[in-house]
């Protein structure tokens, strides 16, 4: 049991530093740090926080809806020009989506290598490879054989040429049918 001049102990049987002998170059240095400090630390409770609205995390960003091409005219240049900009955004998005998938794929596989003596690459981390293997194959679809310098019209064209076929194939396949 602690009697009244017993300081607290802690763990390790050592005194806690705040309360051990300081130097005066410590205390000097405490002392600086509390003179600097204060003031920052005063305006931010009591004038930063009490006037901060809600915050937002920043990926919550919305973006107001954006005409598709589709319905632009050929010669509305500031509606074919926030396309591009939605184009170009959301291409962003799409390859920061694809990066942060493969980083979670080679992760899990390296942490199953480290940690199993026998590894089979067939064997580890299905989930994080399907989801790769998907991911880039939407990606394909959506912006392949585009180039870096594809426009929104480009990629609009290559998606009504795939529905097009897609269509054509349905259509064929019941013609085939009904032979």
């Amino acid at each position: 049991m602690p009697r009244e001049g017993d300081r607290d102990v802690n763990n390790f049987g050592l005194i806690p530093l705040d309360e051990q002998v300081q130097s005066p170059i410590v205390k000097a240095i405490k002392f600086l740090g509390k003179i600097f400090d204060s003031p920052v630390t005063w305006f931010r409770v009591n004038v930063s926080e009490k006037f901060k609205g809600p915050s937002y995390p920043y990926y919550h960003k919305k973006f107001r809806p954006v005409t598709p091409i589709s319905e632009c005219y050929s010669d509305d240049m500031s509606c074919i020009y926030e396309a591009q900009s939605a184009y170009l955004r959301q291409k962003k998005v799409d390859f920061e989506i694809l990066k942060i998938i493969k980083q979670r794929y080679y992760n899990c596989s390296y942490w199953e290598r480290t940690i199993n003596e026998f590894h089979d690459l067939d064997k580890i981390c299905l989930k994080e490879r399907q989801d790769l293997k998907d991911t880039e194959i939407n990606l394909f679809i959506k912006y392949g054989e585009l180039g870096p310098f594809a426009t929104v019209i480009d990629a609009f064209m290559k998606q009504k040429h795939r529905l097009i076929w897609e269509r054509r194939q349905i259509e064929g396949g019941q013609d085939m049918a009904a032979h």
